[in-house]
């Protein structure tokens, strides 16, 4: 009888020479091969796969990005991006609704300028951090499974169900998640091999990427928490004792002294510049901007959604949906976002999904609970910092069924997978017993009720992933600004400014909801902005159809004939028959100039405007902010004479 060894793997700071492949690891019947080539070989068809799996996922989610548009976000930071003739810090560092990331910026300024509203560069961002962020992935399961090919069964269901779904294809959002769920997969990865090697590039790897997180969004400062938790994780499945928790104190501390100077210094910056969690004013743009998830939920003057209410949207309709591969249909209430509609089947399906690998973990693994405890714990944190920095008046508890919020809660997800998995067999029997025993039934059916399991994922997340970009393909702000953009190519005249449909942004967005703003950048287009010759109203579909002043107060005529009203160099208030409340006006004015020059022109409580004028008879229209009883005309630039006729104070409307 051979003698009974030790079955408890070695801890993530004890090196383990055996590599996946080796005569110690071969299967009965396996022919010999050299064991320098057997690991090269399978490591290669391992990372073949790996490749494979990420492209495959990369495509999948940019062909759903590619039936979106800008959207929301994506046209306050281009607009925003694109009025920067430099990415100066001012604009890097400035706050979008509660966010710091400078990353972010330097990327929506890149697209701006390169390709003002095409949607191709964002496509191609959107496609490169997906990349990244499924190489970085695969990466931490290759050393969390140390490259056995079960590694595969993770990587393909975190990137195939749909929870990280609407954060990786819609850009704004893109460029927050993908980069977090890079950075904190990365940093996880070189955690776990500084402890195994002791090797400080991989403390100074993991630094750099939570330091890169960081730079596209605060919520990177729990990286060292996650990874932290899974090197516990690690040590804790492994049955370790606490003199390997020394040890992997001793091999990992110059790790955490780095995070930690990363995350107090990130903290200061973040305080100084922000000094709060999302809402709130941010660089002109009101609370609750955000994706238009805030608005509409609760009706005016609501408290918004408790924290109970949250937590049970998080689980029963957001997650718990997802992980079995919903939630199949989806919700939108425009100008919202997407949302996860799952029907009572979905959820039913996902707690089986759920069940299922719980069973499995517990059954089969030793010391797997703590780990799937603390993976589903993970789902609080969201709920706590939407709680903060999200919810108030009129914002919908459904706002966590965006699931942008549980973008990285694939990263945690997978960790668990693959401790679960890497975690030692329960010992039924002697280990002499076991070694020669038939591998019986279970080691027949489990397999294979794991592959059919996760076909079954697949089709159930391919048929959420269609209904989704179906959803997502309903855009607004491309019905309305791809005609705009092909009928403002065939014009000269400037446009006068104007607030944009409600579909594409609401008023709350001021002043990004102009379209100034909008078509900021743009070349081959006319200008926007205070006057013009030839007025044009625009309707939801971007079509330009010709328009006059309907009058709310009127110009009166003059008193002098020929005239009307004569205005000098020194300027004049002419009176209005009526008082007008503040808003935006346009006014058409009737003028006679005696040289070219221009006119400017105010009300009394309100800015002054300019517009050009030529020698002789014309009109102009001027739009201005503001009310009172009357105008100020006076005229400059060449012009020292002019009169002025009878014209109306109103709004722009078709003829």
């Amino acid at each position: 009888m051979p003698p009974a060894t030790s079955s408890r793997r070695p801890a993530p700071g004890t090196p383990d020479d055996r590599t996946p492949g080796t005569p110690d690891d071969r299967t009965p019947g396996t022919p010999d091969v050299p064991a320098r080539a057997r690991p090269t070989d399978r490591g290669r068809l391992v990372l073949a796969a790996c490749a494979l799996v990420v492209v495959a996922a990369t495509a999948v989610r940019t062909w759903v990005a590619a039936a979106g548009w800008f959207y929301w976000d994506d046209l306050l930071l281009h607009g925003r991006a694109a009025a920067q003739a430099f990415p100066d810090p001012a604009f890097l560092f400035a706050d979008h609704d509660g966010h710091l990331m400078p990353g972010a910026m330097a990327l929506t300024w890149v697209a701006a300028h390169v390709a003002p509203l095409d949607f191709r560069m964002p496509l191609v961002q959107i496609a490169l951090l997906q990349l990244v962020a499924g190489a970085a992935l695969a990466r931490m399961l290759w050393v969390l499974l140390a490259g056995r090919a079960i590694l595969l069964v993770p990587l393909v269901a975190t990137l195939a169900i749909p929870l990280g779904l609407p954060s990786a294809t819609w850009w704004a959002a893109a460029l927050n998640a993908l980069p977090l769920a890079a950075a904190m997969a990365w940093t996880v990865a070189s955690i776990i091999l500084l402890a195994r090697s002791g090797r400080r590039r991989h403390a100074v790897g993991a630094a750099v990427a939570t330091a890169l997180g960081l730079l596209f969004v605060e919520k990177a400062l729990i990286i060292p928490v996650v990874a932290a938790a899974v090197l516990l994780g690690s040590w804790w499945t492994g049955g370790g004792t606490r003199s390997e928790l020394r040890a992997l104190w001793r091999r990992t501390r110059w790790a955490w002294s780095a995070l930690a100077a990363i995350v107090v210094v990130w903290g200061a910056v973040f305080l100084v510049v922000v000094g709060r969690l999302g809402g709130g004013s941010s660089g002109g743009f009101p609370a609750g901007t955000e994706g238009g998830d805030d608005t509409g939920g609760t009706g005016a003057g609501s408290p918004g959604p408790g924290f109970v209410d949250l937590v049970d949207h998080t689980y029963r309709l957001a997650v718990v949906p997802t992980l079995g591969g919903g939630p199949w249909s989806w919700e939108r209430w425009h100008p919202g976002p997407p949302m996860a509609d799952p029907s009572t089947l979905a959820v039913v399906v996902g707690a089986l999904a759920v069940a299922a690998v719980l069973a499995w973990s517990l059954l089969t693994r030793r010391r797997t609970g703590a780990i799937w405890a603390a993976a589903a714990l993970y789902p609080l944190v969201t709920v706590v910092l939407v709680a903060v920095g999200r919810t108030g008046p009129d914002t919908a508890t459904e706002i966590v069924q965006t699931l942008r919020y549980h973008s990285e809660l694939p990263v945690v997800l997978a960790a668990a997978a693959a401790l679960a998995i890497a975690a030692p067999r329960r010992q039924d029997a002697a280990p002499e017993e076991r070694a020669e025993a038939p591998r019986g039934r279970a080691g027949t059916w489990l397999p294979m009720a794991g592959a059919l399991g996760l076909v079954a994922l697949l089709a159930s997340s391919a048929v959420s992933t269609v209904s989704y970009r179906q959803v997502w393909s309903e855009q607004p702000s491309r019905d309305y600004t791809e005609p705009l953009l092909t009928a403002l190519r065939e014009r000269s005249e400037p446009l006068l400014d104007k607030e944009v449909p409600l579909e594409v942004l609401l008023p709350l967005t001021t002043p990004a909801n102009r379209l100034s703003a909008l078509l900021a950048g743009v070349p081959g287009v006319p200008a926007v902005g205070a006057w013009t010759r030839d007025p044009v109203a625009i309707d939801a579909h971007g079509a330009l159809h010709p328009a006059d002043v309907v009058p709310g107060r009127t110009i009166p005529q003059g008193p002098v004939p020929g005239c009307g009203h004569r205005v000098g160099p020194d300027g004049a208030r002419i009176a209005l028959d009526g008082p007008l409340i503040g808003r935006d006006w346009v006014v058409r004015l009737h003028l006679l100039a005696d040289a070219d020059g221009h006119v400017a022109v105010r009300l009394d409580d309100g800015d002054e405007v300019t517009a050009p004028v030529q020698a002789g008879p014309g009109t102009v229209y001027v739009r201005l902010e503001g009310g009172g009883t009357g105008l100020t005309i006076s005229p400059g630039g060449g012009a020292s004479q002019l009169c002025v006729g009878s014209g109306p104070v109103g709004v722009l409307v078709p003829r």
